[in-house]
């Protein structure tokens, strides 16, 4: 048999597995060794197959680590309440959050600092999150705070499961909504690929949020990085105005 079609033979095979639900999404896949065995073939069909399947964005690939099983990617709305993790619960999903870094004298960019109504040369507070959706790595979450105005928030954030809306509500902001959110498709920093573990060839949505608690109280700018293989979005028609 014919190398490519080898491979694309073991493709359609573990595709068909995977769609039968021969693996659990957000599992680790068997060993490339233990592939080959199951499949009766050798390992660079496996790699090839693997590849075929890490660009489609069924799974997740890094060098050095097991292919997860990604499945279907996930339809995230953007409107007034937007609320990654909550949303994602509600629709059964699994989602882990972590506190990677919090600080009370972060550098803001000028854009970051404009939207907190806050002068450039101004310390922020700034939390990066990280959420795992079904054991997968799926956003990066960088919350910008103005502390002069807020100083509990990180305290409120620093828990063992953070959130952002809790941390608000336990400081008296009761809601909040989403003024404006500008979309971005991008390449990955080395770090970014790192932490979402993905190639760093591999785009990311950019998500820059702007929260406030009423149409002139900006609380919090949000910078989100999403895994662009396991997260599509989706924009109702009056929701565009909403967008810059």
């Amino acid at each position: 048999m014919q190398e490519s079609q080898c491979w694309k033979n073991v493709y359609r095979r573990l595709a068909s597995d995977i769609s039968a639900g021969e693996f659990c999404k957000g599992a680790k896949l068997p060993s490339q060794s233990d592939l080959a065995s199951r499949y009766q073939t050798g390992r660079h069909a496996i790699r090839r197959a693997l590849e075929r399947l890490s660009v489609e964005g069924v799974i997740s690939t890094r060098q050095g680590k097991a292919a997860v099983l990604v499945g279907l990617p996930i339809t995230y709305h953007i409107d007034s309440r937007t609320r990654f993790a909550s949303r994602l619960r509600e629709a059964g999903y699994d989602v882990r959050v972590t506190a990677l870094r919090v600080s009370d004298a972060k550098s803001a960019s000028v854009q970051v600092a404009k939207m907190l109504n806050l002068n450039a040369r101004d310390k922020v507070g700034f939390a990066e999150l990280i959420h795992h959706v079904n054991g997968v790595p799926t956003a990066l979450g960088r919350h910008y705070f103005n502390t002069h105005k807020f100083p509990d928030i990180l305290k409120e954030i620093s828990q063992t499961e953070p959130s952002v809306p809790d941390a608000f509500r336990r400081i008296g902001v009761s809601d909040y909504a989403r003024r404006s959110t500008i979309v971005e498709v991008r390449q990955p920093t080395a770090y970014e690929a790192l932490i979402l573990e993905i190639p760093p060839t591999q785009p990311v949505l950019e998500l820059l949020g702007q929260n406030v608690a009423d149409p002139s109280a900006s609380i919090e700018v949000t910078e989100a990085i999403v895994r662009a293989d396991t997260v599509k979005l989706r924009i109702e028609g009056h929701q565009v105005g909403d967008l810059a």
